[in-house]
């Protein structure tokens, strides 16, 4: 049976967004890497003994990026049978300015795309800082195709029936493990990440409703390692990338023994 609750964290950052999720179990699978490449900035790679840049949070980075959302995306659109993931690192001066845009890891197979991002990355002025910072992010393209307008039961939000989906679960064959609630509070931080993205797909259509179901990975020193779509029925595709690029800057605690898999389900409806 599928619990549902209000999350005072969501309706802070969204007034009249009502939000109600639960976790499945899944099956997991393997984290593409491919070598660390620059794509631009000048000068020499940082020393691995050199002191750890601070961090930028997930909200300071979609902050920056407001903007340049459009630019971005028509970076994906010059090929527009190209989908998948690619995640970036760089490193910002003390004036905001990019440096060393770095590709990890990819899966998009298109180097022109991933250029095109790089390149968008170091126009980006992301403000003053009192320290060097340094940054990374995932981006994500058609995780699920585009489709066309929903139906009628999903524009007016109509809740799978009792019974139809599991509750908060972990997958036990997982290789590692790690408390459902542990999971359940990291997640609960990025609800507002979450709600911007909603939001934006309100913007562009106000009967927006449906359920995102994400199959996501959570590597061995906490990280997401993949996100994937487990059949999410969301109509607008633009959402269902920009929350799964909202997973992917989650941070969980270490699981022990390994990869934990989960599946997880968020329910989206306008109040």
């Amino acid at each position: 049976m599928i619990s549902s609750r209000s999350f005072p964290a969501l309706q802070s950052a969204l007034a009249g967004v009502w939000l109600a999720l639960a976790v499945l179990s899944c099956g997991g699978a393997a984290s593409p890497s491919t070598t660390p490449e620059t794509l631009s900035g000048a000068g020499r790679a940082p020393s691995t003994h050199a002191k750890a840049r601070v961090e930028l949070s997930a909200d300071e980075i979609v902050r920056s990026l407001r903007g340049s959302e459009t630019d971005l995306r028509r970076c994906f659109l010059a090929n527009p049978s190209v989908r998948g993931a690619v995640r970036f690192s760089w490193r910002l001066d003390v004036d905001g300015k990019v440096q060393h845009v770095q590709r990890q890891r990819s899966t998009l197979g298109d180097a022109r795309v991933e250029a095109c991002l790089g390149q968008r990355l170091s126009e980006i002025d992301f403000g003053d800082f009192a320290e060097p910072m340094a940054a990374h992010w995932t981006f994500v393209f058609r995780l699920v195709d585009p489709s066309a307008p929903a139906g009628r039961a999903q524009r007016h939000g109509k809740r799978p029936r009792s019974g139809d989906e599991r509750g908060l679960s972990i997958d036990p064959a997982s290789p590692g493990t790690l408390p459902s609630d542990a999971i359940d509070n990291v997640v609960e931080a990025g609800y507002p990440l979450f709600a911007r993205c909603y939001r934006d797909g309100v913007n562009r259509n106000d009967a927006l409703a449906g359920t995102l179901r994400l199959r996501f990975a959570i590597g061995a020193q906490g990280q997401v390692s993949e996100v994937s779509d487990a059949g999410s029925d969301l109509s607008d595709s633009q959402v269902v990338d920009c929350v799964a690029e909202g997973f992917y800057a989650l941070r969980f605690p270490e699981p022990a023994h390994g990869q934990v898999n989960v599946l997880y389900r968020i329910l989206f409806e306008p109040g």
